[in-house]
């Protein structure tokens, strides 16, 4: 299995001083002893630097950052549940202007070909690598895990999603019913047909399933836009409102 290597590039704000900064990287270099799984540091390598480029391509960015971890489980770690990472993360983010963020694996370069299987139900199957997460509630009375295929937030614009959560859309995960474990209290259960809903409900049309609000997973607020649907319920304002919030 090939190594991944994380490459993270910033631009800091111009009004930050030397102090800072020289705290800031030495923090972040702390990271590959600091970030530990299952009490052992995982990051297999760190290298830093200014950018030294003469090309005048690097839209603004003034240094880099490649991360080296063994495994996509390790690098997904780091970035979704690693609380040392997430503590950096929170105290960086007032200094940096802008960021560029790729993965790569080494000599890999198309997408990787998925043998697909067949079940004792005919159905073609496909191997995926699952991603545990852990989740809960607002008030913590109910805990759980699931498995994701993936770190995505699919986003949802249906009307029910709209009135569910009081905002102009959910982010979510259609997972199998039997990748959701409930660690800790007891969820409140209902069933209606409809667009979409909640953790702790299926679609009545489609009863092997479950609707993960990906909100409310433990690092879900660091995950990745995967795709939308409903998109004629968006709300107008909805694709500018980045624009509209500059202006």
């Amino acid at each position: 299995m090939a190594n991944v290597t994380h490459i993270v590039l910033f631009r800091y704000r111009d009004n930050i001083s030397w102090t800072k900064l020289e705290s800031h990287f030495r923090d972040f270099a702390a990271l590959k002893h600091t970030c530990l799984k299952d009490g052992k540091p995982y990051m297999l390598s760190m290298r830093m630097g200014k950018n030294t480029s003469w090309e005048n391509f690097g839209r603004g960015m003034t240094h880099c950052f490649v991360l080296e971890f063994a495994s996509e489980a390790d690098r997904d770690y780091y970035l979704i549940k690693d609380k040392v990472h997430h503590a950096f993360s929170e105290l960086a983010g007032p200094l940096i202007e802008d960021s560029v963020v790729v993965d790569l694996k080494d000599g890999a370069l198309f997408d990787e070909i998925i043998t697909p299987t067949t079940s004792t139900s005919g159905l073609t199957l496909y191997e995926t690598n699952e991603k545990l997460m852990d989740g809960s509630c607002h008030c913590k009375n109910v805990k759980w895990e699931v498995n994701l295929d993936d770190y995505k937030h699919i986003i949802c614009h249906c009307r029910t999603c709209q009135l569910l959560g009081g905002g102009p859309y959910s982010c979510n995960a259609v997972v199998d019913k039997d990748s959701l474990r409930v660690k800790e209290g007891k969820l409140s259960v209902y069933s209606y047909t409809g667009a979409s809903g909640h953790v702790y409900h299926h679609q009545m049309s489609n009863p092997d399933k479950i609707i993960v609000r990906t909100l409310l997973l433990d690092g879900g607020e660091k995950m990745g836009l995967g795709g939308e649907i409903f998109a004629e319920g968006k709300l107008g304002w909805v694709s500018s409102l980045r624009d509209a919030l500059a202006s």
